[in-house]
């Protein structure tokens, strides 16, 4: 694996290695590896000729300095990650070399109505930090290629909208939420559960699996109610748990085919999100 630090030494091997006509695939992360990373760098491989990681803790993704400042730093252990699961090209820039001295934002304001609501509404900002960081690196790495895990689903509408605008000759690809062997979603977050938290935590994907087993037009309602009363009953703290158009995240307010249900609880002192594709047709 080839470690860079610079913007400009990767950004000149990057345009060598496409020169020969390599695929580049790219996976964006935070660091705090899991996992959940490694099937994206899985995938990418599958597809692409060359994988580039980048871990970049974003501060314009931030709306407290103290979340800043306690997000979990783990580069040696993720480096080791990287390297068993032959990642070819790991890029850990500093504030510095992708900021400089202006941590401006740019605004994803008018993406959509998405923008607006769930994550967008107890977030503030998160979002115009998410664009502004991810069109410094596409441009850094021109990949052909990009792979997001479905767990982050309205990020990954984000993510959809500013490569259809900006970067339209980069496929997007959507991965699977990677689940631990109970259900519950991988999450650099799960760290921070107790162990009577973390034995609690699969009830989230109880409750939404609850709604998958009940989506059709008579019992769709009855599905979301019964999604409710399990995660009181267990003592979380639901933020949200909405069923939405899957494009507009728009709150259903009549039973449509295809939708998405997503969740956002506390529990204990940590959050924790999901979702969950839902369909139905009369053949089922």
């Amino acid at each position: 694996m080839i470690f860079f630090q610079k913007s400009a030494d990767i950004h000149r091997y990057i345009l060598q290695k496409r020169a020969e006509g390599s695929q580049i695939g790219f996976v964006p992360t935070m660091g705090a590896l899991h996992a959940g990373h490694i099937s994206l760098i899985n995938q990418a491989k599958e597809k692409c000729d060359l994988v580039v990681c980048s871990i970049f803790v974003n501060p314009t993704q931030f709306n407290h300095a103290s979340d800043l400042a306690s997000y979990p730093r783990t580069i040696e252990k993720d480096m080791q990650l990287l390297l068993e699961s032959n990642c070819d090209i790991l890029f850990h820039p500093g504030v510095e070399d992708i900021y400089g001295n202006d941590l401006e934002k740019e605004s994803s304001s008018d993406y959509g109505e998405f923008i607006h609501v769930l994550e967008g509404e107890s977030r503030p900002g998160h979002f115009d930090g998410v664009v502004t960081i991810l069109r410094k690196l596409f441009s850094i790495i021109e990949p052909n290629q990009v792979f997001f895990g479905q767990k982050d689903y309205q990020q990954c509408l984000v993510v959809d909208t500013l490569i259809r605008r900006s970067f339209p000759q980069v496929v997007f690809n959507l991965c699977l939420i990677a689940r631990e062997q109970d259900g519950l979603a991988m999450s650099s977050r799960n760290v921070r559960l107790s162990l009577k938290e973390r034995n609690m935590a699969n009830q989230i994907f109880q409750s939404l699996s609850l709604i998958q087993t009940n989506w059709d037009a008579q019992n769709w309602l009855h599905g979301i109610e019964q999604a409710k009363e399990l995660l009181l009953k267990g003592n979380f703290i639901i933020e949200y748990i909405s069923v939405c158009n899957p494009v507009t995240l728009k709150e259903l307010v009549r039973f449509e085919p295809k939708a998405v249900a997503l969740v956002a609880v506390t529990l204990g002192k940590t959050r924790l999100i999901d979702n969950i594709l839902l369909y139905w047709s009369e053949e089922l």
